[in-house]
């Protein structure tokens, strides 16, 4: 019986000795699997430092077709992305990005697209919008730095789009433009908006601007001119009247004629709110620019609304309120003895003429007098203020 125990204890002894010989055997492959061992990937984009963590189960294709590398092009690519990161997103997406200028090469390219199954297109600028339309009217389109879609039929209404099309305007921030006004000129409370009624264009940026001043409390007169007979008229009127403030949208016609408008705001100290940066550049006193990365995040949270919140495009109003960098030449504001508010400071930069090389300095000088950090474009980039 001794015998007997003797051998059972060994026999316990031993199993135990073999579980531990095996525990030890096998404990780094144990450690090796709980620990990172792989090495952080880069993103796929550079414009994105850390992704985030995956949203959803679910694995979408998404085409981003551009036309034109353009710094504004290219903002609304880098916004787009840098959004979908921050939205938990891209683990989620398998992303095509095609640049294509080439007409027939870019159609070409977003049937391909479309033939592989791609689940949403986001298209920067018309021509590539318009394409994918034209191939597509079940895949989900958002598009980024489409001027008037509604105008050219790509939606049935801004509000109300109806079909698989939505996306972020680049219409010109009428908006934001007569927004300076209570911003920058508190006191004023009377505008003029001048615009050709030949150019369809001109004729709803002076609408929407007119709606806006409403909105804002200020009394509005619009001129309707077409020649430069009727501009000289419009401008006596506008001085007749004791107008304060002149707002001029992007107009070929006024484009062309600007200089008799500005030496008219400078005799008669009226400060003209611009269309754009140019108009700014050669005497005007105030704008506002659209941030094109801004309309890249845009389309994006509207990609998510389509592919994670099963909303359609039909139901997605088009965006046209922007943000915008707002631009003061301080020059005009000096020579028209206007001080911009302390309250305002924040919220622009002010403008002014190169003194040096352009490569060398930037001429936008922030408004809070802090150093500016120079950026130079690629050689192969060409300017552009629109994406379309």
């Amino acid at each position: 019986m001794k015998n007997k125990l003797i051998i059972a204890i060994s026999a316990v002894l031993i199993v135990a000795l073999l579980g531990v010989v095996v525990y030890i055997a096998i404990l780094p492959t144990l450690n090796k699997g709980n620990e990172d061992t792989q090495p952080e990937t880069a993103p796929t984009f550079a414009t994105v430092d850390k992704q985030v963590e995956t949203i959803s189960t679910e694995t979408y294709k998404v085409g981003i077709v551009q036309n034109g590398m353009g710094n504004a092009s290219k903002d609304c690519y880098e916004g787009f992305i840098t959004e979908l990161n921050n939205r938990g997103m891209l683990n989620n997406l398998e992303i095509t990005y095609i640049v294509e200028d080439d007409k027939e090469q870019c159609r070409t390219k977003i049937q391909q697209l479309v033939d592989n199954g791609c689940d949403l297109l986001y298209t920067i600028g018309r021509y590539a919008t318009e394409t994918a339309a034209d191939i597509t009217s079940d895949i989900p389109i958002v598009f980024g730095a489409v001027n008037s879609p509604d105008e050219i039929g790509l939606v049935d209404s801004n509000e109300v789009p109806g079909g698989n099309v939505t996306g972020v305007s680049s219409y010109t921030p009428c908006f934001e433009q007569i927004d300076l006004i209570p911003l920058l000129l508190p006191e004023k409370k009377t505008l003029a908006i001048i615009y050709n009624d030949t150019d369809e264009t001109a004729v709803s940026q002076g609408l929407v601007a007119a709606r806006e001043a409403e909105l804002n409390e200020i009394s509005c007169e619009k001129y309707e001119i077409s020649d430069k007979k009727t501009l000289e008229s419009a401008l006596k009127k506008i001085k007749e009247a004791g107008t304060e403030i002149l707002y001029v949208p992007v107009d070929e016609f006024l484009t062309a004629n600007i200089t008799t408008i500005l030496d008219f705001s400078n005799e008669n100290k009226i400060p003209v709110i611009c269309g754009d940066l140019a108009t700014l550049e050669r005497g005007a006193f105030a704008t506002s620019e659209i941030n094109y990365k801004s309309i890249g995040n845009k389309a994006a949270g509207m990609v998510y609304d389509i592919l994670f919140d099963n909303k359609k495009p039909a139901e997605i109003s088009v965006m046209y309120k922007h943000d915008c960098t707002n631009y003061v030449n301080k020059a005009v504001a000096d020579k028209l003895g206007i001080k911009i508010p302390a309250t305002a400071l924040g919220d622009i930069e002010y403008w002014e003429a190169a003194t040096e090389d352009p490569s060398s300095a930037s001429a936008v000088t922030p408004a809070t007098e802090a150093p500016v950090i120079v950026t130079e474009a690629p050689k192969e980039t060409k300017s552009e203020t629109k994406a379309e």
